[in-house]
């Protein structure tokens, strides 16, 4: 027996044998004789994720409405009787903007039980639109102030402030989601977060029409892939009813947009005459770019409104699709559009938020 760390020196013959074996092994992995079966390669697969089903709570257009005043018609925005994992706020949360009020409704916002709480500015939250709040005569300070209360005194809350962009999130469950968000809104009056009707902030420009001015950046400009377009105001003609002769308030870049990537999910307020949900598919070739940039060309079919139930909606806190349009969600290969504003046509809080249900 060898004394244990001490080399042992080996006999020519074993050399010869063991070179012999190396020699048989090489050539049999390069070139296997007739009779010998090639080594297998090992191969490592990846399993797909599975997908998730997310319970999302839509809301928008608030206007800071508490279900503890004492008007009968604020009694919409209330907890869900239901469990949610992410609560979407679509903007005008308040209704100037003060720093009283948008922290009395992001203390709201966070009371209702559940994982994720994103929300987005609108147009009444004046005092977040630096440019129109001091083109109004507004100070600094105070801009500053409601920019840390939706960021940092909102986080602390467990609410996420979305500035305008593209953002990735995923939950506890593994569930993964990208969303796109936008305050921004076309002309109307003077508010924030307004930009002319002819401007193009949300596609490239090679999507652009000719008549429009494309005015996109990175972060405005809505990117394929993605899975929620969460915007203050509609695409056109997709629940964006004004009442003002079918005047509709949505912006056709916006829904050119929504062609283009056809998401998920497309969730917004703003016009309060809109509320409701619907659902559309796309026909094929359609929103690749061509054509014009008109409604007529871009392919979307739109498909009947859901019927929403208001008494019962409030009682559950929510209003929800029909059975067999659930389903035809789960099947995929269609978008739906939500008009969450809780504030209806004349300045009531009579509409209850939407729960919708994504596999992510």
């Amino acid at each position: 027996m060898s004394n244990p760390g001490t080399l042992q020196e080996s006999s020519p013959s074993m050399d010869a044998k063991a070179q012999a074996s190396k020699k048989r092994s090489r050539s049999r992995s390069e070139s296997p004789t007739q009779g010998e079966r090639p080594l297998k390669k090992t191969t490592t697969t990846t399993k797909p994720r599975e997908k998730q089903p997310v319970k999302f709570l839509i809301i928008s257009d608030t206007h800071d409405n508490d279900d503890n005043d004492d008007d009968d018609d604020k009694s919409s925005f209330n907890p869900p009787t239901t469990p949610v994992d992410v609560v979407l706020h679509c903007g005008d949360l308040t209704e100037n903007g003060s720093l009283a009020s948008l922290g009395k409704a992001i203390t709201k916002l966070a009371s209702i039980p559940a994982e994720l709480h994103l929300m987005i500015a609108g147009n009444h939250e004046t005092t977040l639109d630096e440019r129109y709040y001091l083109s109004e005569g507004g100070s600094p300070a105070t801009h500053a102030a409601a920019l840390q209360l939706v960021t940092s005194t909102a986080a602390q809350q467990g609410v996420t402030y979305l500035p305008e962009g593209t953002h990735t999130f995923t939950l506890q469950s593994g569930a993964t989601f990208t969303i796109y968000a936008s305050p921004w809104t076309p002309q109307y009056g003077q508010s924030a977060f307004q930009y002319p009707s002819a401007h193009d902030r949300f596609n490239p420009s090679t999507t652009t029409p000719a008549w429009a001015t494309n005015v996109a950046t990175p972060s405005s400009t809505v990117l394929e892939g993605v899975d929620i377009v969460m915007t203050h105001g509609p695409p056109k003609y997709l629940l964006d009813d004004t009442g003002a002769m079918g005047a509709g308030g949505g912006c056709e870049h916006l829904r050119r947009a929504v062609c283009r990537v056809r998401p998920r999910l497309c969730c917004f307020g703003h016009v309060h005459g809109g509320y409701g949900a619907q659902r559309v598919y796309f026909e094929d070739g359609a929103g690749d770019g061509g054509g014009d940039g008109g409604d007529d060309d871009d392919g979307m079919v739109c498909l009947p409104r859901e019927f929403v139930g208001k008494n019962q909606a409030r009682r559950k806190g929510y209003a929800e699709l029909s059975p067999g349009s659930r389903e035809a969600m789960r099947e995929g290969g269609q978008t739906l559009m939500v008009n969450a504003a809780v504030m209806d046509g004349e300045g009531r809080a009579t509409n209850a938020p939407w729960m919708v249900e994504l596999e992510l």
